[in-house]
């Protein structure tokens, strides 16, 4: 997981989004009001709530 700013977020949104695609990795967005936010690729997001979903049926 890397920490980023919303400010880099925002000026290398495109890179980031695509190493969150093919790198596989996941970003913590830190914002200013401490209401981080997470990126991920939706593959990596499906893939939880997949796990979730099994988990919750044993």
């Amino acid at each position: 997981m890397i920490a980023i700013t919303s400010a880099s977020l925002l000026k290398e949104f495109t890179c980031i989004a695509e190493r969150a695609n093919d790198e596989k990795e996941t970003f913590i967005i830190q914002r200013a009001n401490h209401k981080d936010v997470v990126l991920m690729s939706l593959d990596a997001f499906n893939e939880i709530q997949k796990k979730l979903f099994l988990a919750g049926k044993k």
